[in-house]
């Protein structure tokens, strides 16, 4: 007797493998967004043009959000929003570190200024250096922790300025109610310039304190609930800052148009110019995130007792491998599945192609498997793809010898240098050194010893210098250091330490015990030159006079109508 075939049975499984088939496309659009908050630090500007592009841009929506982005008010702390629930993500600051050391579970996600723009802004004219405020009144914020070390390094302690609380106005200095305030090197001075105001900046990278600037955060329980939902808003905002910065004034007319006038379109456009030179999008993925930065950020805590010595961050930063989401392979996987029991089902009235089903089922089986292995390999592979493209793009700046960055960076760093330092009127000198009878040295002992020793004294110029300082191995057995905030009387005096001392300093090698000298040419701007082309030809005039005088000395660029 021949057996009937449950044909509704078989309905309702080729209606379910239909449904589940289609699930993959139309995942996200049956999902409800996601409504999240963001906490800015502060009021609306360029500052936070990233976020405000992802919105307008739709790269929020494509990832599942519905974003409020919501400017500081008075007594709102991004930190207080997140841990607190009000906010699921905010922007903060180097200080995100002393708030995870004292037991705020904090989280970075991502580095959007890879140095701060926060600064010092004093009076021209009266205060020419740091020291020149001893006594003076300031204007501070409590949580400017980096300025706090800035003073203490500098030996200029919190008992020795008047504080005065912040007025969040140019107006105070403008008006000489105080003789300096903290602000942002993107923002203050171009209110300052239109009033015509002299002015200086002291930044706290002159002495070596270089932290991150704006910084994306969120609570570490919003990463464990939802690491994946975590990484889709980061890219998404990262996506925006791209786009804000390869099209900024598009940005600044969404600000005007959608979030107020407090700032012109000028001030708006100054703002993203100074922010392209913090982020230096164009050397670093916007975004990117060192953990041996954080750790000096915390040395320099350290330093001043704001934190314990040697402070594990374990936890604080972000992991980008966070592992993708599998849903949509899952679903896939399992209407093959449904699709699988339906042919086998429907074999069992079709004996007579049962072998030919069975075997498509396999093979359908197999190119699933194989489909499955090819997507991990493939995103192993994106991943190693990245890695080697972030050490390339390392490589491609420092000299494989001595670790020094290279001409190349260094060409760029000058002239963004001398660009800075005529807008903030402070001096900037330039030293070129060469190593004497370097090609005796060759001769006599072999490269073997001439490359021991350019890297002898690439580890002697880093160790003697400022944190400040650019140092790069210019070609061949010729070195160069940029020195910001330091005049030619500074430069040559500093030169002339490392002459005195590389001349003494012995260095061992095969057996034998080297002994090395170096002559030097200094230049410095304002004074020998107005571009980086000139500045070095002048430096390059110096070390011709230094090594015509008979080497190891330090000469400075010769003045119009002397001999060379």
């Amino acid at each position: 007797m021949q057996t009937r075939f449950p044909f509704k049975l078989l309905q309702a499984l080729a209606l379910a493998a239909a449904l589940l088939l289609a699930a993959p496309l139309h995942a996200q659009e049956l999902q409800p967004a996601e409504k999240v908050v963001l906490q800015l630090k502060w009021k609306h500007q360029f500052q936070f043009a990233g976020y405000y592009a992802a919105l307008k841009k739709g790269y929020y929506r494509d990832a599942g959000f519905v974003v409020d982005i919501r400017e500081a008010q008075d007594g709102i702390d991004p930190v207080e929003s997140v841990l607190k629930g009000e906010a699921e993500y905010g922007v903060g600051a180097s200080e995100l570190a002393l708030h995870r050391a004292r037991g705020r579970p904090v989280v970075v996600l991502a580095v959007i200024l890879q140095h701060s723009p926060l600064t010092l802004i004093a009076r021209g004219g009266g205060v020419k250096s740091l020291h020149d405020l001893d006594g003076k009144r300031i204007m501070l914020l409590p949580q400017e922790t980096e300025l706090y070390a800035y003073l203490e390094r500098e030996k200029l302690p919190r008992n020795r300025i008047i504080e005065v609380p912040h007025s969040f106005s140019a107006d105070d200095l403008v008006k000489g109610r105080v003789e300096a305030l903290s602000g942002y090197s993107t923002d203050e001075p171009y209110v300052l310039k239109k009033l015509g105001m002299p002015y200086s900046l002291f930044s706290p990278r002159a002495s070596g304190i270089d932290f991150y600037g704006d910084t994306l955060f969120t609570s570490e329980a919003l990463l464990k609930r939802d690491p994946q939902r975590v990484a889709a808003f980061r890219e998404a905002s990262l996506r925006g800052w791209q786009y804000a910065m390869d099209h900024p004034g598009e940005i600044a007319d969404l600000i005007l148009e959608r979030y107020g006038r407090r700032h012109s379109r000028e001030h708006l456009l100054f703002e993203a110019e100074e922010m392209r030179r913090l982020m230096q999008p164009h050397l670093i993925r916007i975004g990117h995130i060192n953990p041996g930065r954080w750790r000096s950020i915390a040395e320099v805590y350290a330093e001043f007792g704001m934190l314990p010595a040697k402070y594990d961050l374990d936890g604080f930063i972000f992991d980008e491998a966070v592992p993708r989401d599998l849903s949509r392979l899952y679903r896939g996987l399992a209407a093959a599945l449904l699709v699988a029991a339906l042919v086998t089902l429907f074999a069992w009235r079709q004996a007579l192609f049962n072998r030919r089903l069975r075997g498509e089922v396999a093979r359908r089986r197999e190119a699933e498997t194989y489909l499955r292995d090819a997507n991990e390999k493939l995103q192993s592979q994106l991943a190693e793809i990245q890695g080697l493209r972030d050490r390339l793009q390392e490589q491609a700046l420092h000299d494989s010898l001595t670790g020094l960055y290279n001409r190349r960076y260094f060409d760029d760093a000058l002239e963004r240098e001398l660009a800075l330092a005529r807008r903030q009127h402070y001096p900037v000198s330039l030293v070129l050194i060469d190593i004497d009878h370097f090609k005796q040295l060759n001769d006599n002992h072999g490269h073997q010893a001439g490359d021991a020793v350019l890297q002898e004294l690439a580890k002697y110029l880093t160790e003697h210098s400022r944190a400040g300082d650019l140092i790069c191995r210019w070609g061949g057995e010729e070195f160069v250091v940029v020195m910001p905030h330091t005049p030619l009387s500074g430069a040559l005096q500093r030169a002339e330490s490392w002459r005195s001392s590389f001349a003494v300093h012995p260095f061992r090698f095969s057996g034998l015990v080297l002994n090395n000298t170096l002559s030097a040419g200094v230049a410095a701007w304002p004074g020998d030159g107005d571009t980086p082309q000139e500045l070095l030809r002048a430096a390059d005039r110096a070390l011709y006079r230094a090594k015509s005088g008979g080497r190891n000395r330090v000469e400075s660029a010769p003045q119009e109508g002397q001999p060379c």
